[in-house]
């Protein structure tokens, strides 16, 4: 791809919610990369996640803002009947959703940024560019 557009699924969000190993490199990273999209699923995942490990209000407050600033590309049936299909058989839906909405982007993509192993794989598979910043492989 050669875009100019930054995919980030939820495992990169968080990390610009609330302080983990990866988030400052993360924040230098994107601030050298304008243009940054998700999928309207990240919405809730974000959510979930931070919820699940007992996130303080202000946390989640901030997950609130992070992700307004995130351009949300809808899940429609179009996504959905294309991550039906994406490979390997083994990928998560919600990680089939993600990339399934990254390829939708198209020729204005330049990438993803994941910190899942298991979706960085099947982005490499569908040919697209794989970052995580802060990561010792990444």
């Amino acid at each position: 791809m050669t875009g100019e557009l930054v995919y980030l699924d939820s495992s990169a969000i968080v990390k610009l919610t609330v302080a983990e190993p990866e988030s400052v490199a993360l924040f230098a990273w994107l601030a050298d990369h304008p243009g940054h999209v998700t999928s309207a699923l990240a919405r809730m995942e974000v959510r979930r996640a931070l919820r699940r490990a007992g996130a303080t209000a202000a946390a989640l407050r901030r997950a609130t803002s992070v992700l307004e600033a995130i351009a949300a590309v809808p899940v429609d049936r179009a996504v959905i009947e294309a991550a039906g299909e994406l490979d390997p058989p083994e990928l998560r839906s919600l990680d089939a959703i993600h990339l399934a909405t990254a390829l939708s982007v198209g020729a204005d993509l330049a990438g993803i940024v994941t910190y899942d192993e298991r979706l960085a794989a099947a982005a490499v598979r569908a040919r697209l560019e794989v970052w995580a910043p802060g990561a010792e492989a990444g």
